[in-house]
């Protein structure tokens, strides 16, 4: 992974977990969570924040699978999660 990378994703990690921020207007510190469809390929520009619970957690992506995950966080697809990011990078002015 180049620096360009490592520094995107720190920045992403750093906006807090999306989901507790757009639910609750929490700062709940965030793993990288990278999204693509299926077994593609995973680019570490295509990535959002979550806490540990939303990301590999008994309620995470990870753990109930994307499409259950999707209908509790009423997300039409993972990629809206990056609409949180881009939402959350503007607010925060990184």
């Amino acid at each position: 992974m180049n620096n360009t990378a490592k520094n995107h994703m720190n920045i992403v990690a750093g906006l807090g977990c999306c989901l507790c921020r757009r639910d609750h207007g929490g700062m709940t510190p965030a793993q990288v969570h990278h999204i693509a469809e299926g077994s593609g390929h995973r680019s570490h520009f295509m990535t959002a924040p979550l806490c540990q619970l939303h990301h590999v957690g008994e309620l995470g992506i990870h753990g109930i699978g994307v499409k259950a995950f999707l209908r509790i966080h009423r997300l039409p697809t993972e990629y809206h999660l990056l609409e949180l990011v881009n939402r959350f990078r503007a607010e925060d002015a990184v």
